[in-house]
């Protein structure tokens, strides 16, 4: 009976090894041979040698037939389609030119408003494409704006698109904890005549997950709360979705776009809606990059825009101190930051920046960058780097400021009464009972501060509550009030330190005494343990 066992394949050591070198030897004789005779295809032209007799006539030749052979290409071109058109005829190009136009005609043209977004959008093709998506998909349209400045960051040719495209739109008004207490009351009673309006305060916890979030009203903070990491007006913002949800029987689940200015705090929101860090934040301008869903519960998602830049409506200055551009990409950082000169009183900038006093921005520019260390060749002062310098200070909240609403309303041509009327119904804001009196709830800011203005007038607000007006540009139209906090005053923050220092003392001798006990402790059980095993010993034998 023959064998049926399959011959094995394994080979040894000194085989495999032996194989393997014959394949290393072949390789490196191919490689000599290819150099020693390269092919046609690899050959680089020698040229023509220097020694060669009559070269220049030789080089003219070469390039004479060279421009020979290409004008015989391109007439042997021209002539295939002079006879492909000859044999086309004339019924076949009307044919084709009907079909061209009908496909024309068939292809949706962008309205008027999208156009005008599209010119003014300072972003990428792809980024336009996200954004754009974010709001098609979207039931509800949650526009972010900043506090501190809501008519700035407010975009009208967003607003005005969402609304023809018969979304929902609500006003979001974040980082309220950098505003006063009337100044936010001011600005919810001017929006919530156009638009339903809620005021917010995003998390400032550094944590990934479990953030925390208050249900006390948003404009209920206090100097206390204001301070405080967790998140306010998630919960009314939430309650205000669901009388959506209710209002229109919806019940599978919605979609809400957040949209808005870049760094207005458009992830911090959904983050601190989400309680989970589900996008990344940061106070870099244009961090969010492509669009992104995030699913609170089972009745609402939300998506995540890239930051629209209406470059072509509004200055490259308060682009620049909207922190809408970097400050990098600047080409001129010396007139943005002249423009927060004429905002802010300048005694209180050189008492902030505990500098002397000077004659022109240029010169506090320079003592900037001299406390900085930054300097040119020569030993120069680098202006340019002061100026940096103080608009990334403005930008990134050491300076604090906070614009006033216009004194009357100004209503949008794109927003009209039964608009208002809808939304309000829609979602409903008096039911969910928030108290628009602020009375009872005390001040965010100490009166500790300087009132400037970018408009007709400006107050200033002193330590010593002295009152000054300054005059600005003209073309301005909005108050503002800037605010430097003095950093060599400490405030009263009611603690006895001496009390807390003697109670400290006590607890650290309390927690020395209770360590040594414990060691003490765990040395007596180690004898009395070996003393029993000894015993033991003893009694086996």
């Amino acid at each position: 009976m023959p064998n049926s066992k399959r011959k094995s394949k394994r080979v040894t050591c000194q085989k495999k090894y032996k194989i393997l070198k014959k394949v290393a030897e072949f390789k490196k004789k191919a490689r000599r041979a290819k150099k020693r005779n390269p092919s046609k295809k690899n050959r680089k032209d020698p040229g023509v040698p220097n020694s060669a007799p009559f070269k220049e006539n030789i080089l003219c030749e070469a390039e004479r037939r060279k421009q020979i052979a290409l004008d015989l290409k391109q007439a042997q071109k021209a002539s295939r389609w002079k006879m492909q058109m000859e044999n086309r005829g004339l019924d076949e190009l009307v044919d084709e030119a009907n079909r061209m136009e009908a496909e024309f005609e068939e292809t949706p043209r962008a309205t008027e408003e999208e156009i005008l977004l599209k010119e003014n959008v300072g972003l990428s093709h792809t980024l336009y494409k996200e954004f754009r998506s974010v709001i098609e998909d979207s039931d509800v349209v949650l526009e972010v704006l900043d506090a501190r400045d809501p008519l700035g960051t407010r975009s009208s040719q967003i607003e005005e698109l969402v609304i023809n495209s018969g979304k929902k739109l609500v006003l979001v008004l974040n980082k309220i904890d950098l505003i006063p207490r009337k100044n936010l009351n001011d600005w919810l009673t001017y929006l919530r005549k156009s638009l339903p309006t809620v005021a917010f305060k995003a998390s400032t916890q550094s944590q990934k997950n479990n953030l925390s979030r208050s249900k006390i009203l948003a404009t209920k903070l206090n100097e206390d709360l204001k301070a405080s990491s967790p998140c306010f007006g998630a919960s009314f913002l939430m309650k205000i979705l669901g009388n959506y949800c209710r209002n229109h029987n919806i019940q599978t689940f919605i979609k809400v776009g957040v949209v808005g200015f870049p760094n207005v705090g458009k992830s911090s929101v959904i983050n601190s809606l989400k309680r989970s860090r589900s996008c990344n934040v940061g106070a870099t301008p244009g961090l969010t990059k492509t669009a992104q869903e995030v699913s609170l519960d089972k009745h609402i998602k939300i998506l995540d825009s890239p930051g629209v830049v209406l470059a072509k409506n509004d200055d490259s200055i308060d682009l620049a101190l909207r922190n809408v551009l970097k400050v990098e990409t600047l080409k001129d950082v010396l007139t943005p930051a002249e423009a927060i000169l004429k905002r802010a009183d300048l005694q209180q900038l050189c008492l902030h920046y505990t500098l002397p006093e000077f004659s022109s921005p240029q010169e506090l520019f320079c003592n900037l960058a001299k406390r900085m260390g930054r300097y040119k060749k020569g030993g120069i002062p680098n202006e340019k780097e002061g100026a940096k310098r103080l608009i990334n200070d403005w930008n990134h909240g050491y300076i604090k400021y906070y614009t006033h609403p216009p004194e009357e309303h100004q209503p949008s041509p794109y927003i009209s009464v039964a608009i208002v009327s809808e939304f309000a119904k829609a979602f409903d804001i008096s039911a969910v009972e928030e108290s628009m009196e602020l009375d009872n709830a005390p001040e965010l800011y100490s009166s500790r501060g300087v009132l400037a203005k970018s408009a007709e007038t400006a107050e200033v607000d002193i330590s010593d509550n002295v009152e000054d007006t300054m005059e600005t540009d003209a073309d301005s139209q909005k108050k503002m009030t800037v605010k430097f906090d003095s950093k060599k005053e400490k405030k009263d923050s009611g603690w006895d330190y001496k009390n807390l220092l003697e109670e400290f003392q006590q607890n650290k001798s309390v927690k020395k005494k209770y360590r040594k006990m414990k060691k003490n402790k765990k040395k007596v059980n180690k004898e009395a343990l070996a003393l029993s095993e000894t015993l033991e010993g003893t009694l086996t034998i």
